[in-house]
């Protein structure tokens, strides 16, 4: 008999002390004002509950080739380390790309900045059960852009599904004690995928090139879940813009 498991690892892309809690990943918006600019930023976290632990990084990158054009890339790790040596650990990848396009109305210190990217990804999880993800996502955004501080909001859209899901021979009743299996539904992982809208707001603030990052991502379904899920994820990190640093080298090195 084919076994019906519900699949809540999610949470393996993203920070949380339970693998089996799905939390919404971290947003990438860099607030192009201009082509030929190039964004970096790193972010992560770190939690501990009941001697369980959990980290997840984020590596987010973003240039702007040409006026009105973004490309973005997101690559995230996650690390589950329970303090019950009989409990699986969990290691996991997710890797983004995104397209889209921006406009940024009016002129001055501070910019007004209006976005949309649509993008998709691929991921794995490795733990007591194995399974591949696919997402894709629509990401619209606006924000305001300054030299000293930097506000974003976000209300993307995301829509993933899992396959190649491999129980180990693992039994229907362990799948359902370690809440692996849709007891509501009954509906197999791999039949359908699940939607969940994600707004987020990201403030990062700092001095010309540099800046801290601080961000919350928060997620409700859309499509019927009837599994369990995390609905805000909490993270920070610094962002960078790149094309400052590479100017001002470029300065430095005509003056010599």
């Amino acid at each position: 008999m084919k076994h019906k498991y519900l699949l809540l690892l999610s949470s393996f892309l993203f920070a949380a002390c339970n693998r089996y809690y799905y939390k919404p990943s971290g947003i990438n918006d860099p607030l192009f004002t201009a082509g030929g600019q190039l964004h970096a930023s790193f972010a992560g976290s770190s939690e501990e509950d009941n001697n369980d632990h959990s980290s997840f990084t984020d590596l987010q990158l973003a240039y702007s080739p040409i006026n009105h054009l973004g490309l973005l890339a997101n690559y995230s790790t996650y690390k589950y380390r329970p303090f019950d040596k009989t409990v699986a650990p969990a290691n996991a990848y997710l890797i983004e790309a995104a397209a889209g396009g921006y406009v940024v109305p009016g002129q001055g210190k501070r910019k007004f900045v209006a976005d949309l990217y649509a993008g998709g990804g691929v991921g794995q999880m490795h733990s007591d059960i194995d399974a591949h993800l696919r997402k894709i996502f629509l990401q619209p955004g606006f924000g305001v852009r300054s030299r000293i501080v930097d506000v974003v909001f976000n209300f993307r859209f995301s829509n993933i599904r899992y396959s190649d899901i491999n129980t180990k021979g693992y039994d229907y009743a362990y799948l359902t004690n370690n809440r692996l299996i849709d007891t509501i539904s009954g509906r197999n992982l791999g039949d359908g995928s699940y939607t969940f809208f994600e707004p987020g707001v990201t403030l990062r603030t700092g001095y010309k090139f540099v800046k801290a990052q601080f961000q919350a991502a928060f997620a409700a379904p859309v499509s019927v879940v009837s599994w369990h899920y995390n609905g805000l994820r909490f993270t920070v990190g610094l962002h960078v813009n790149m094309e400052e640093i590479i100017e001002l080298t470029r300065k430095n090195n005509e003056k010599k």
